[in-house]
């Protein structure tokens, strides 16, 4: 079957438009003209895409798939229904595809496998695991708590960022106007006065230096784009960056906390569905978007494949507290090693939210104090010989 996109005149006279599945044009045409609408224009949808969906328009889609099948509905229907409802085309496109193979008997895994760029080799592999085992309700609802704390913590970290970018943003356009349009008027009115470059030395560096300074920082903008260039090409720069910045203190420790709560929510799910802890590493690593943790984690999953126990391999990686590894050892022991995961997430998560508002604190209170230093030195410099002048005058 394919889909079909329309345009159509309803019974009360409205125009709408939809989707419908159909084996060609004409009968596409005919089941849109049994639901009562006149069609207008219908438009076979292509079946193949291999564009990214955000974050969001995916927990939508698990958001509606989790409440189906908690309401009985066969996944199949779950899914026309959200292409029915939901116009991200892209996840149209791709849904499109994957329902005409679960109409045609192909499993689960194979048929989301097709848009592996779209939804990733995490989720697809997670649903292979939920076909074998025949929990795929527990899985998908699994799958939507992960995304929804994925999510919950990025907004949060838009959050904390959001206002000292806004105080940056202020500050910069005050001390641009300051510098530009007041500082030379001001050196303007004082400049003929005798011994005026030495009593206001602060005023005529703030307005004869400062707009150079301000005109050479467009060659950082070059600079930036070669870094980001090399970032995103070359591997051993990308390394050596990467690396850089995980050494920041509040961010990169941030960085490494998210990146092994996901790790670890991964394998909790994983685990839970009964796939084997190889296998389950295995997605953990395909969700590692950062060359310097991946190695680690390889490393370790190396290591386990030696025979190395799973607590010992994970002690070796410098990206995992103690604390950690302790929660490991205790459920590789008690053959219980999807609560221990679960446990650490659980934990992670709690430390990345409370590191995120300690972040977003720091960033506020530090550039607002460092923001301000710099425009009270630079208003003090411009408007100093005013006040000097005004109280002379007044003597």
């Amino acid at each position: 079957m394919l889909l079909y996109k329309y345009t159509a005149i309803s019974s009360d006279g409205e125009k709408i438009s939809g989707s419908v599945f159909a084996e060609d044009y004409k009968d596409a045409y005919k089941t849109i003209y049994l639901r009562k609408k006149h069609p207008l224009s219908i438009v076979q949808i292509p079946t193949v895409s291999s564009e990214k969906i955000s974050l969001e328009d995916l927990l939508l889609f698990f958001l509606h798939i989790d409440l189906q099948l908690k309401c009985k509905v066969k996944i199949n229907d779950a899914i026309e229904s959200f292409l029915e409802l939901h116009g991200n085309q892209v996840l149209k496109t791709s849904l499109a595809a994957i329902l005409i193979d679960l109409n045609s008997g192909v499993s689960l895994g194979e048929a989301f496998e097709k848009c592996n760029k779209v939804f990733g080799s995490v989720i697809i592999g997670l649903l292979r695991s939920a076909e074998q085992t025949g929990k795929i309700s527990d899985i998908i609802s699994n799958i939507l708590k992960f995304l929804k704390l994925k999510s919950e913590w990025k907004n949060n970290i838009k959050r904390a960022i959001a206002y000292p970018i806004f105080v940056v943003f202020i500050a910069i356009c005050v001390l641009i106007f300051s510098i530009m349009f007041l500082g030379p008027q001001i050196i303007s009115l004082i400049q003929n006065i005798e011994g005026s470059h030495d009593n206001f030395w602060l005023t005529f560096f703030i307005a004869e230096y400062l707009p150079h300074f301000l005109e050479y920082t467009i060659y950082f903008v070059p600079i930036f784009l070669l870094l980001a260039f090399l970032f995103l090409v070359n591997k051993k720069a990308r390394f050596v960056i990467m690396n850089f910045i995980l050494r920041i203190p509040s961010i990169g420790p941030l960085i490494i906390k998210t990146n092994f709560w996901q790790v670890c929510k991964i394998l909790h799910i994983a685990l839970n569905a009964k796939l084997d802890f190889l296998s389950a590493l295995n997605l953990a690593i395909d969700s590692i978007n950062i060359e310097n943790i991946r190695n680690e984690i390889v490393n370790a999953r190396d290591k386990i494949i030696e025979g190395y126990s799973i607590s010992d391999a994970f002690s070796n990686t410098k990206f995992i507290s103690k604390s950690a590894i302790s929660a490991i050892d205790i459920g590789e022991e008690s053959n219980d090693l999807s609560t221990s995961f679960a446990s650490i997430s659980d934990n992670q998560y709690e430390e990345i939210i409370l590191d995120i508002k300690m972040l977003g604190q720091s960033l506020s209170i530090g550039l607002t104090l460092f923001t301000g230093a710099v425009f009270i030195l630079i208003i003090c410099g411009l408007f100093f010989p005013i006040y000097s002048y005004v109280e002379i005058a007044g003597m």
